[in-house]
């Protein structure tokens, strides 16, 4: 016969001081479990959703990274004549020829270091890039600038339009913020190519980003691309497939999630377990009696189990509730500005891992307890 329910609950509530203890530490693991999980996962969805299925990126194939490689600027007027390119209602070919680079500059009176992602484009980049939004201002002229609204995040500070930005040679004024759903360039300044050119003595382009009519089309306009003997440094890529590959910086901050993860959470099972071990040497008597109306060892190792799991769940549920206090919160990281987005699925996760550290927690005391005699625990009777 099993030992009650209502005797763990009883019992739970006669030690209230430990059973809160262990419930705060079990809710600050999984707090933080959940809050860098969701953070790798924000981080990786930022990036992935950077790309769109019909866009093509043309960047030097002598370099993984658009950044690091530069095109003549003739390739631009090659790739425009290409087949299979969308045009806009003007009838010219969604074909963006764009600088991509990043600078530092030194901010404020403290001079805070701060990576800047800056993106040279021309107006026809709206068009290729339909998943942005403007949300304030307008689109610049020549000597504006517009930036993503995720931009402030990176300065500490909140931007509006009419705002001037120092970085290159001169000074920049802010004609608009945009959004993009969630995407990297959210962390960006887009200004004109030329300005760029003139702000950071730059020669022709980085990369061009072609809008193709259909998603069909990616994988032919891609092989006629980099087969085509008039463009010898070209090399064309999904600009999903691009994106992708840089995904990977997100595994780094998953694996330290996990890492910190796994070092505080076996610090709640042996602090757990201690308390556990404290609990059951006052309940000596308690388990002697129970032994002595016929409850079981497997009885008594199950009903103190069931108290760690009830506790465990308890500091899962405290720590999920906690961690809703990070979702929305923007950040940078790796030079890459995003918001943290706690998900339902990562909460849950977080649960189990309470119940994991419950488990456990509660094994080796409950063992020990099961173990032990009836004479043994009724001499502190």
């Amino acid at each position: 016969m099993a030992i009650p329910l209502k005797y763990n609950i009883r019992s739970l509530l006669n030690r209230r001081v430990s059973t809160v203890l262990i419930i705060l530490g079990i809710a600050l693991v999984v707090m933080i479990f959940i809050s860098m999980m969701a953070m790798a996962q924000s981080m990786r969805q930022a990036i992935v959703q950077t790309g769109c299925e019909d866009n093509v990126i043309i960047k030097n194939k002598s370099t993984s990274s658009v950044e690091f490689g530069l095109l003549p600027e003739e390739v631009h007027n090659i790739i425009k004549y290409l087949p299979g390119i969308k045009k806009n209602n003007q009838g010219i070919p969604l074909v963006s020829p764009e600088l991509y680079n990043r600078k530092f500059i030194k901010f404020g009176e403290e001079e805070k270091v701060i990576w800047l992602r800056i993106r040279g484009i021309t107006p026809l980049a709206y068009e290729a890039y339909p998943q942005l939004k403007i949300i304030a201002g307008r689109k610049p002229k020549r000597g504006e600038v517009i930036i993503g609204k995720e931009l402030p995040v990176k300065f500490g500070k909140e931007f509006i339009v009419g705002d001037k930005i120092q970085f290159g040679r001169q000074e920049h004024v802010i004609a608009g913020i945009f959004e993009s759903g969630g995407s990297t360039y959210e962390g960006e300044i887009w200004m004109d190519k030329e300005d760029m050119k003139l702000d950071f003595d730059m020669k022709d382009i980085s990369l061009v980003t072609v809008k193709l009519e259909s998603p069909l089309l990616k994988d032919s306009f891609i092989k006629e691309v980099n087969q085509n003997p008039r463009l010898p440094m070209a090399d064309a890529i999904g600009e999903i497939e691009y994106y992708s590959t840089l995904a990977g910086t997100s595994i780094f901050v998953l694996v330290m999630g996990i890492i910190i993860a796994v070092l505080m959470s076996l610090g709640a099972i042996f602090g757990g377990m201690n308390i556990m071990y404290m609990t059951i040497a006052a309940r000596t008597r308690e388990i002697g009696t129970l032994r002595a109306l016929g409850y079981k060892p497997f009885h008594i190792l199950t009903s103190l189990i069931i108290e760690s799991l009830i506790i465990a769940l308890c500091g899962g549920i405290i720590g999920s509730i906690l961690s809703i206090g990070v979702n929305g919160y923007s950040l940078d990281l790796f030079e890459i500005a995003f918001s943290i987005k706690v998900t339902p699925a990562v909460m849950i996760s977080g649960c189990i891992v309470s119940l994991f550290i419950g488990f456990f927690g509660g094994l080796l005391p409950g063992l020990s307890s099961a173990r032990m005699s009836i004479v043994e625990a009724l001499r502190h009777v």
